[in-house]
């Protein structure tokens, strides 16, 4: 049985879907940007990282896949060195990158600075950690929720202090 308010409600679900394609963010040739939500791998592997301050960190060397969760567990980041020598590879669970897109390029984004990212746990490229084991993700994880837990409380403060501001 057709029912009249389904028909307006996918009605107004189509005009919606119109409107939001129809305000993306347009390139230099008038065609509209589209973010992509799936990646290959292979397309990962390589591409630059910056931080929010828009500089480079390094590039995303491998990835660490939770078979279990059928998810992307940790990207592998490789910072510092020459022509891959002296290389060193920070574990960053997924969660905490972005993607970023332009018209002209694609990249990762990780919100640490330089100076937190060296104070992290970190191995080298010829000798990885058991990625299997729990004691060693639970080492990573531990100082990743840190750092959120710090950019939170960090928030915070400057919100309060904001407020302060506001009321005499």
């Amino acid at each position: 049985m057709f029912r009249p308010l389904s028909a307006i409600a996918l009605a107004l679900l189509m005009a919606t879907a119109v409107l939001a394609a129809d305000a993306a963010p347009k390139g230099a040739d008038g065609n509209k940007v589209q973010a992509v939500k799936a990646f290959r791998s292979s397309t990962l592997t390589g591409m630059e990282v910056r931080n929010l301050h828009d500089e480079k960190l390094g590039k995303i060397e491998d990835m660490v896949i939770d078979v279990e969760h059928g998810r992307v567990a940790y990207a592998a980041l490789g910072v510092g060195g020459f022509l891959g020598l002296g290389e060193k590879l920070f574990a960053i669970p997924w969660n905490e990158f972005t993607i970023k897109h332009t018209e002209k390029e694609t990249f990762v984004v990780l919100d640490m600075d330089k100076e937190k990212l060296k104070a992290a746990p970190g191995f080298d490229k010829d000798h990885w950690p058991n990625v299997a084991d729990p004691n060693w993700s639970q080492e990573v994880d531990r100082y990743y929720r840190q750092r959120v837990a710090e950019r939170a409380a960090a928030i915070k403060l400057k919100r309060r202090r904001y407020r302060s501001r506001l009321v005499p």
